[in-house]
């Protein structure tokens, strides 16, 4: 039966999208913050050094961000989902569950890499010069990954539950605190590295908090009983198949990030891997809004898609591609505009060929981003619908892949900068793998339809 006044059977896609997006395009940008506050105030009061310190221990942070999506957007799907089934109870059930997973996943990745740290890094690719630095910034991060993980829980069910600003305090405020902290601990101090790692892990602890707050302070339509925390494995097992896809492709990120470290040090140096630190991190950023919309429209997709109201799936789904294409558009234009300026953030202008060379990694990596939002928009559509295979397949086409062989063969005719055409090129494969896989399942859903008019 059809719910009156029900937003997400109702309202025009644009304004209901952007209702849901807004929110989470904030929440997002300030969540690439941290690391991005990190990587500016390193790089512009310690050095490049500083820079190739935090990009080996890049691959860290997606390990831990993978675990905490993993729970989070797993669970969130599946929240929506019992919401748009009518089944309160079982919407409680998957948030007590995400809950207690990830936490127990972040402890258990956390005592192992600890465990495996001095290691890990000179796998990662921290030069003999690099290693002090990394193994400083690694030790303490590390620490803050079970902090990390409940933010995201705690946020993405804020959020999913309708409460989007809420979501976005949660996360605002420890963005704001680690801002405040690195400028004390890195400049004030004079703590390097390792004052932007606390800074960070406190910012975490703070957004955790408020989290908690918000949740068990009844300040949303979720009301979890102490039964809805006990493990069951059914609800985990669904909680993995609808998250596994983000994992996959934060776990893809924290690999290829390796591969870059190792192949940018072979061709490049220390200089090279500084650079990618620069770029992994505006990349991050300026996809934010692209992937804010993907994460404002999962609810609704979900939603709709549990309502078997098919026709507005896909209504939704064409609004939010154009949105997307819309929006990666215009910051493919700032990006080729100010390249410069963008790696002058990070202390380009403290040496000419870090510069230099990222200026031009920075343009030829970006050339083909109007059609990233697009791709990020598919793979958070199949999650949505909870068909999580083709999520899975294009992540893994687009981050390994159709990516590894390009990174490795492309500089050995190119030299170091044939490293940052391979992204472009993985792109464009995976938009056309996207538009097959598209238009397929809108046929499925047309058929869907088609059975329901004739009942």
């Amino acid at each position: 039966m059809k719910v009156m006044n029900n937003p997400m059977e109702e309202s025009k896609a644009f304004p209901l999208i952007m209702t849901y997006s807004t929110p989470a395009i904030i929440a997002l940008l300030i969540s690439a913050i941290y690391n991005i506050v990190d990587r500016m105030f390193v790089g512009n009061y310690v050095g490049d050094l500083g820079l190739a310190a935090l990009s080996v221990c890049f691959p860290i942070t997606f390990i831990m961000i993978g675990i905490g999506l993993l729970a989070s957007a797993g669970g969130g799907t599946l929240f929506a989902l019992k919401l748009g089934e009518k089944d309160m109870e079982g919407a409680n059930r998957a948030f007590g569950n995400a809950f207690s997973y990830v936490l127990i996943l972040e402890l258990v990745v956390t005592v192992l890499l600890l465990l495996i740290g001095q290691k890990f890094l000179r796998l990662l690719g921290a030069s003999d010069v690099v290693y002090p630095m990394a193994k400083q910034y690694y030790d303490i991060v590390v620490f803050g990954s079970v902090f990390q993980g409940l933010t995201f829980v705690l946020n993405d069910f804020t959020r999913v539950s309708g409460k989007v600003f809420l979501a976005l305090l949660i996360t605002g405020s420890g963005a704001i605190v680690n801002i405040i902290l690195d400028a004390i601990f890195v400049i004030g101090f004079g703590w390097g590295v390792q004052g932007a790692a606390l800074a960070t892990v406190i910012g975490q602890v703070i957004s955790t908090l408020i989290g908690l707050w918000v949740i068990f302070g009844r300040k949303t339509i979720l009301k979890p009983k102490k039964n809805d925390f006990k493990l069951d494995p059914s609800i985990i097992q669904e909680i993995t198949k609808l998250g596994v896809a983000l994992f996959i492709a934060q776990f893809a990120f924290g690999f290829i990030s390796l591969i870059y470290n190792v192949y940018l040090g072979k061709y490049g140096g220390d200089l090279a891997i500084s650079v990618y630190a620069i770029i992994s991190s505006i990349m991050t950023f300026v996809l934010m809004p692209a992937s804010g919309l993907s994460q404002g429209m999962q609810p609704i997709l979900g939603y709709c898609y549990g309502a078997k109201l098919y026709h507005r799936v896909k209504y939704m789904m064409k609004t939010g591609c154009l949105i997307s294409v819309v929006i990666t558009t215009v910051i493919w234009i700032l990006v080729q505009l100010f390249p410069s300026q963008l790696v002058y953030l990070f202390g380009g202008g403290q040496n000419e060929d870090l510069m230099s060379l990222g200026v031009t990694a920075l343009r030829v990596n970006f050339s083909l981003i109007p059609i990233v939002g697009f791709v990020l928009l598919c793979i958070t559509f199949f999650q949505a619908i909870g068909k999580a295979k083709p999520s899975i397949i294009l992540t893994l086409v687009r981050q390994v892949i159709a990516l590894v062989p390009f990174i490795i063969i492309l500089p050995v005719f190119f030299g170091v900068e044939g490293i940052f055409f391979a992204q472009p090129i993985s792109d464009l494969i995976t938009l056309l793998m996207s538009t097959i896989l598209l238009r397929a399942t809108f046929k499925e859903l047309d058929q869907q339809e088609l059975g329901q008019s004739q009942d």
